[in-house]
């Protein structure tokens, strides 16, 4: 096994903040609706669909090794003890893990659903939402 170089929180966080982007690149305003096309929304809701697929994995990564640091004695507590914030901790993980599959099967039929819809009104000559 190698050694690892860098925090892997920062992934889930670099998602977070594209995310937060998106957010914020479809603000509606008062000349254009959030997403202009509904191709665009089959992409992005694709998109979602698929980092909410890999949620479940990600989160039991996590609650394997929250586990396994309880188990070998590493965990410290600030009130409590180690071990009713551990199984509060992974108990919740878990839920979350059931909730992201949920998640996942409703974004994909909406991705399924949206599949078939086209975009039949005007077409501004300045749209970068193609």
């Amino acid at each position: 096994m190698t050694a690892r170089t860098t925090d892997p929180a920062r992934h889930p966080a670099k998602a977070a903040d594209a995310l937060r982007t998106f957010n914020h690149a479809t603000l509606p305003t008062r000349t254009r609706p959030a997403i202009a096309y509904p191709g665009t929304v089959y992409n992005t809701v694709g998109a979602m669909a698929t980092l909410a697929h890999r949620l479940p994995q990600a989160l039991d990564h996590i609650t394997l090794a929250l586990a396994d640091l309880h188990k070998a004695g590493h965990l410290t507590a600030d009130h409590g003890t180690p071990t009713q914030h551990t199984t509060t901790a992974v108990t919740a993980l878990r839920e979350a893990e059931h909730l992201a599959v949920a998640l996942t099967e409703a974004l994909e039929r909406a991705h399924n659903s949206a599949g078939p819809l086209g975009y039949c009104g005007p077409m501004p000559e300045d749209d970068d939402d193609l």
